[in-house]
């Protein structure tokens, strides 16, 4: 570990992660001791996929954004 401390750099990953990892935690805890609450998983998993794939295409269009105000 560096004398200042961690590297600020990764403070915006750490904060990511525990975010997803709690988001995920709280919509599927039912899930892994109630078997009768399958279908209501899956729901909220397709939902996430939406939601994931929506952030993906919308990071995807503001890189090339960004690569040809560069270019």
């Amino acid at each position: 570990m560096p004398v200042g401390g961690p590297d600020p750099r990764f403070n915006a990953f750490y904060m990511l992660t525990g975010v997803t990892f709690v988001s995920f935690a709280s919509g599927f805890g039912v899930c892994l001791f109630n078997l009768d609450t399958v279908d209501a998983c899956v729901a909220v998993a397709n939902e996430w996929v939406v939601i994931f794939r929506q952030m993906g295409d919308h990071l995807i269009a503001w890189g090339f954004a960004i690569m040809r105000a560069v270019f």
